[in-house]
């Protein structure tokens, strides 16, 4: 089971989409929880349909601010018990049949009211007998590791946030791969980071959870970073790949210098007939197909990670320009993975806003089934 997390910071404009789809994409969540969306909940039918979820309750914003939604993919055994503008409370069956209780979270904004926050979640818990997850947008830190930049925050706010965890036994979640997940954006010392966005889990569910991961996931143009849980992300996998596997045509080759390359040393080699030159194709040709994806996947891979170190580092006047250069250079390569997949799937209608989405990746699947040699004549 996997959710994730983010404030969207507006859900009706196209760019969210995209970043969102490509949310999808790339963690497979099986729960969505959005907050700050900004839009009716009425919007969210077409946002549902599109990123290609089965279930969502959405709550309506108030103008301009505010707004949440919940949603599911198909399979998934959600059920809400509760909500409010601050909160969606569900109760999840998994496949074992184990239950468990998932409050979606978006904490008060205004400091003086906050404490209505941690009130809401005392109720929340007196209606809780499962193991229990708590994600979102908590607005508010444990300390002041932290907050880098501004105003120190109040001893008293920091205090009753430790102590309405520690009564309702709920740990605190760390996340290996950065710290951080909130930015002001704004130049110089000016520049403020925070740790606003966690998961939280009971004492007595993490215990059974013993492979349980969470990580931040850096977008390319949100100020607030998405928030990842992956409840058997650190089980051990039983099968190596073969990298022989890949082979399969692929339209996409017809744009490749190095496949031609790879093919025509392979059709030249002497005392060789045709099958044994297609099988030595197919050794060379996979683990080349295989490798052109992990570079990709590393480009993106390596430009999270130097997000993480800016985000975490210290603050210096060149820090924001950096970092919207990096989340540029992300968000270039999540369009040339988008145009792989689409042009792969052979859809000639694909339109803005549809990124590397499970469709395309069903299509280019269902086209590697068929794209196979059965014999030659």
């Amino acid at each position: 089971m996997k959710i994730l997390c983010w404030n969207c910071r507006g859900a009706g404009n196209l760019a969210t989409v995209r970043e969102l789809k490509q949310l999808l994409a790339a963690n497979v969540p099986d729960i969505v929880f959005l907050c700050e969306t900004k839009i009716h909940s009425n919007g969210f039918h077409r946002i549902r349909t599109i990123c290609r979820m089965e279930g969502c309750l959405a709550v309506d914003s108030e103008g301009k601010s505010g707004g949440l939604a919940l949603l599911w993919k198909e399979g998934v055994n959600v059920s809400v018990q509760n909500y409010s503008k601050f909160h969606i409370d569900s109760l999840v069956s998994m496949d074992d049949g184990e239950k468990f209780r998932f409050t979606s979270f978006y904490g008060q904004t205004d400091p003086s009211l906050r404490q209505q926050s941690w009130d809401m979640l005392r109720r929340v818990k007196s209606m809780v007998n499962e193991g229990w997850i708590m994600g979102g947008d908590f607005n508010a830190i444990l300390n002041n590791s932290e907050k880098e930049g501004g105003r120190r925050k109040p001893r008293t706010l920091m205090d009753d946030f430790c102590d309405v965890l520690e009564e309702l036994s709920l740990t605190d979640v760390k996340t290996p791969n950065g710290w951080f997940t909130w930015t002001n954006n704004r130049e110089g010392t000016r520049l403020v980071k925070e740790r606003l966005d966690r998961f939280v889990i009971s004492d007595e569910f993490m215990e059974k959870m013993s492979f349980l991961t969470s990580q931040i996931v850096r977008q390319s143009k949100s100020d607030h970073e998405a928030i990842f849980l992956d409840m058997y992300g650190s089980k051990p996998r039983d099968k190596r790949v073969d990298h022989r596997a890949w082979f399969r045509y692929d339209i996409c080759w017809v744009q490749e210098q190095e496949a031609k390359d790879i093919i025509t040393r392979a059709w030249s080699s002497e005392n060789c007939n045709v099958l044994e030159k297609m099988e030595l194709i197919c050794d060379k040709l996979g683990p080349w197909q295989y490798q052109r994806f992990r570079r990709m996947k590393y480009k993106i891979k390596g430009l999270e990670k130097e997000i993480s170190k800016l985000m975490d580092g210290p603050t210096n006047e060149g820090s924001l320009s950096l970092l919207k250069c990096a989340r540029s250079k992300m968000g270039h390569l999540y369009d040339v993975e988008e145009k792989y997949w689409a042009l792969r799937a052979r859809s000639k209608w694909l339109k803005e806003g549809d990124r590397n989405t499970r469709f395309f990746h069903i299509r280019a699947s269902g086209r590697r089934k068929k794209n196979s040699i059965e014999r030659l004549k």
